[in-house]
């Protein structure tokens, strides 16, 4: 007959499992990330915080840019983005305050800043005609993934994509004409 396990000993029992299984995991591979989302009004650009997925990173790279940029422009700053960003592993001192999802307050701050700044009072406004791409620098390669508008300011993967990969010393110039490319790719999903 199985022994019945108090509330007590059943949390011990997984914080045991899940400290085994810890153990027994490979550690994250360092990378750096950012992201390029144009706007009709405005370009943004910013880097992360990543630990397997990226997170805002407050004391990271942010910067907003004329909607039009040349391959050259948004090459160079999507650069200075990426070596911006940092690695934060969970022993970090800033792991809770930055590896975390944005509350709901923060979001809409995000969004009413970013409302303002394109001179518009809608979401629906504000991503017409957006494109959001991600970079991420990883082993040697950048990385660069087009998301398609999802609605209500969420973006998702495109199906059947395949990403484009660049070595890290690739030009600006063709650094940002693969950029440009991929926002193209990003408005039309």
């Amino acid at each position: 007959m199985r022994k019945v396990l108090t509330t007590e000993e059943w949390i011990a029992k997984r914080r045991a499992e899940a400290a085994e299984r810890k153990k027994r995991s490979k550690p994250a591979k360092e990378s750096k990330d950012a992201q390029v989302t144009a706007y009709r009004q405005f370009t943004k650009i910013n880097s992360q915080a990543v630990y397997r997925g990226g997170c805002y990173d407050p004391k990271g790279y942010e910067n907003y840019f004329p909607s039009e940029m040349n391959a050259h422009d948004i090459g160079r700053e999507a650069r200075k983005a990426l070596l911006a960003s940092r690695f934060i592993a969970p022993d970090h001192p800033e792991w809770d305050a930055v590896m975390r999802f944005p509350t709901a307050d923060e979001i809409r701050a995000a969004q009413e800043a970013n409302k303002a700044r394109a001179g518009v009072k809608t979401l629906k406004a504000l991503f017409n005609g957006a494109g959001n791409v991600s970079l991420r620098l990883q082993d040697g390669q950048i990385e660069i993934t087009p998301w398609r508008y999802r609605g209500r300011g969420h973006w998702e993967g495109i199906r059947g994509h395949e990403d484009p990969v660049l070595p890290e010393d690739v030009s600006d110039e063709t650094l940002g004409k693969a950029i440009l490319d991929a926002l193209d790719v990003s408005r039309s999903a």
